[in-house]
């Protein structure tokens, strides 16, 4: 049950300012409560990057998942007979614009770690301080801050197992509902709001953004109880599709966690599923090394190779792979991938044609919807055995033997690959060893028992040079 937040505290702002930013939802919003109680009226924002819609480097399907979210948390406060401010610019342009028309007190905003995040609130920061304004910052896309999960020693835990079994004997707060209704009325600069929200993109996406869209899964979470079981099997409809929702903040990370609870068990998979998420956020925050470069550092002088015609192959899903090219597809047409068949492409890239594993992770970051900064890159810290917790460097990934295994059948294959329709799975799962005639799809462009073989030779010698 939702809690309801206690009206008694007499406010200490006369008006206040809230940023979203990756916090769409009105309801269990730690800085935005806080906002609403502390403050007699309070000003809902959201800034918007001047270039954000021609941006190229932001996939189509990602900006109007954003729309999508901005549209129904507009519709929200419309609802409640007030307005989300939506600027085009920098904070501290907003901030100036409110300032010059409204007197603030104070701004809130939830904390992010990474490293746009951190100029963002430095910025802010700096702005308020000049012009004597309170600058609130809340824990607010972690369970658990940071700081709170440490070893004995009083150290980060960097090995998965280790943070999950301390971290799931912390209380979680359950979900509090938002009873406030001190908005601000006043209208501020209408016109990027109304311009932007009317936007439509050409690549229309089948994930939809808002918190009504996110709060339907979360219903349905019970649906879940075989996600052990079916995760990994790419045709299934095994996977909560919630990872967007996360990344965006249409519900909270405390909604999830005590959805999972309440409806199936907290010994449940998907309870380690949104524990790694949390985990690699508590990483990238620990060691901010790790946006830039791997995080087990030993390895940051690893030569990899400059391969381009390998490196466009894989980008579009043309490497003679069936299940790295099915996937690699499927990101290319909507902006997702199943996680599976995620770190399948990863490993190839990195492990089979020995390119850097900052490249494939660029790449995923330019097009995948649900794109986060830290999970993105602790997945491929994985999966090319340089980051915490690691795949071991040994452990490479067969694609033949994973497409078998998980696709038995090729329907997920033959989804993205027309091509091999008329082909039998069993001529599909054999295509390295015998090529059909008459079939308009490329021969595997490696050998993955050489190049498998190459790369832990690879790894082996590096290891030999750093103990000499």
């Amino acid at each position: 049950m939702n809690l309801v937040v206690d009206n008694s505290v007499e406010p200490e702002f006369e008006r206040s300012v809230f940023f979203f930013t990756r916090d769409m939802r009105i309801h269990d919003n730690t800085a935005l409560l806080e906002a609403c109680k502390r403050s007699q009226r309070v000003i809902p924002c959201f800034v918007l990057n001047s270039t954000f819609v021609e941006n190229e480097n932001i996939p189509e399907r990602r900006k109007q998942f954003l729309i999508e979210c901005l549209t129904d948390l507009a519709d929200e406060f419309t609802r409640m007979s007030a307005t989300l401010h939506i600027f085009s610019g920098d904070y501290v342009k907003a901030l100036n614009d409110i300032d010059s028309k409204q007197k603030i007190d104070a701004v809130f905003i939830n904390q992010d770690y990474t490293l746009f995040a951190k100029r963002r609130q430095n910025s802010i920061s700096e702005f308020c301080k000049k012009a004597s304004i309170r600058f609130q910052q809340y824990t607010d896309h972690f369970l658990y801050h940071p700081d709170l999960i440490k070893t004995k020693k009083g150290n980060p835990y960097t090995v998965f197992s280790q943070f999950f079994r301390a971290a799931i004997q912390i209380p979680v707060s359950k979900p509090v509902q938002n009873k406030h209704v001190n908005f601000e009325c006043t209208l501020f600069n209408q016109e990027v709001s109304k311009k932007f929200l009317k936007t439509k993109l050409e690549q229309v996406s089948t994930t939809f953004g808002g918190r009504k869209y996110g709060l339907q899964i979360l219903k349905r979470i019970a649906d879940f109880a075989g996600y052990d079981r079916e995760r990994n099997y790419p045709s299934l409809s095994g996977t909560t599709m919630l990872s967007a929702h996360s990344r965006f903040g249409t519900v909270s990370s405390r909604e999830v966690y005590h959805a999972i609870s309440d409806y199936l068990g907290m010994h449940h998979a998907l309870m380690g599923q949104i524990h790694w998420r949390e985990f690699f956020g508590h990483i990238l925050y620990h060691f901010p090394h790790v946006i830039s470069g791997p995080f087990n550092t030993k390895y940051s002088k690893i030569k990899w190779s400059c391969n381009r015609k390998h490196l466009e192959a894989w980008k579009n899903g043309n490497t003679g792979f069936p299940i790295i090219d099915a996937g690699m597809r499927q990101l290319d047409k909507t902006g997702f991938m199943h996680n599976r068949i995620r770190m399948i492409a990863a490993s190839f890239l990195v492990k089979d044609l020995h390119i850097d594993w900052k490249i494939g992770e660029r790449h995923f970051a330019k097009n995948l919807i649900d794109y986060d900064p830290a999970v993105n890159n602790g997945n491929w810290q994985w999966v090319a055995s340089t980051g915490c917790d690691a795949q071991p460097w040994f452990r490479i990934f067969n694609p033949w033997r994973q497409q078998k295994k998980f696709d038995a059948d090729c329907s997920y294959i033959i989804k993205w690959i027309p091509e091999l329709a008329g082909l039998k799975a069993k001529q599909i799962h054999n295509l390295y060893k015998m090529r059909p005639t008459g079939i308009d799809y490329p021969p595997p462009i490696v050998d993955h028992s050489i190049e498998s073989s190459i790369t832990k030779k690879l790894f082996r010698q590096y290891r030999t040079k750093l103990q000499v």
